[in-house]
């Protein structure tokens, strides 16, 4: 029951990590393409911030789900 629950953890962490790099690769494309001031860059770099913590997490869940799967 632990092996499964854990492989169910690694795929979601990796459907994740997916999803977020998607997301980060829009913001950073919209950041280099206008940042001529910090007004129109704050949203960009906001959710560049957000998506690198989104990503942490995602590999903390995958690594969680790979020790559930060993035990």
């Amino acid at each position: 029951m632990v092996r499964a629950l854990g492989w169910i953890v690694v795929l979601a962490g990796l459907l994740g990590t997916v999803a977020i790099g998607f997301l980060l690769f829009a913001a950073i494309s919209d950041w280099l393409g206008r940042c001529p001031g910090a007004a129109q860059c704050s949203d960009a770099v906001s959710v560049i911030v957000l998506g690198g913590c989104g990503m942490i997490a995602s590999l903390i869940m995958i690594a969680a789900g790979l020790v559930m799967v060993r035990r």
